[in-house]
């Protein structure tokens, strides 16, 4: 029996959207998230977030967070959807603003002063429910309060963007040649030009 042809058609949507799940090649939380807007600034850009159920989904596929926290969260999502779409306008807002200051590392000058404080103000917020604790294993971040809080996958990415701004080498951040990507080169010799070879290096290759 075809397994297809017996889905609800709400299977099938599901189904279809983890098909439309967008490529993790930039290496660390905050670019994968950077590039949910691929071919930015051409004629056919491909947004995989149109709604923050597409964005909690790829915050679990990318495994920013764990699916309980998944299921949780997007229960209380679904109860509170006007909440919802305040934290859905952050996360686009935040993308815009991570992609900018981004570029300006690669371009090797300061970011917008508006993007610096819109980043800081995020981590602000995230700040609220951090907390550090001494542990056998030495001292640990470890969050609190943040079952039910919608925006938690969103802070997780802006930390991690925090994390890779202040201790990668900028010269390592990159952008694809092709569809303009970013990723973390992490190549020994440093040559990485693509976010896929096997994807936009082969299309450079062909039109050879």
């Amino acid at each position: 029996m075809n397994m297809e042809a017996t889905l609800t058609p709400a299977q099938e949507g599901k189904l279809h959207f983890k098909n439309t799940v967008s490529p993790l090649d930039g290496g660390t939380y905050a670019l994968n998230f950077v590039n949910t807007l691929n071919n930015r600034g051409s004629e056919n850009p491909k947004d995989y977030l149109t709604n923050y159920e597409d964005f909690l989904y790829w915050c679990y596929n990318a495994k920013v967070i764990e699916y309980d926290h998944y299921q949780t969260i997007g229960l209380e999502a679904y109860c509170y959807a006007d909440e919802t779409k305040g934290i859905f306008e952050q996360v686009i807002a935040a993308r815009f603003m991570l992609y900018e200051i981004f570029l300006s590392v690669i371009k090797g000058g300061p970011a917008d002063e508006i993007f610096v404080r819109q980043f800081n103000s995020v981590l602000d917020a995230a700040s609220k429910s951090l907390r550090y604790q001494s542990t056998n294993a030495g001292w640990q971040q470890v969050w609190v309060n943040i079952d039910v809080e919608i925006a938690l996958p969103l802070w997780i990415v802006v930390l991690s963007a925090a994390e890779l701004l202040v201790k990668a080498n900028p010269k390592r951040i990159k952008q694809c040649k092709t569809c303009g990507s970013m990723f973390i080169d992490r190549t020994k010799n440093g040559a990485r030009r693509w976010c896929n070879a096997s994807v936009c290096g082969r299309q450079v290759n062909d039109k050879r």
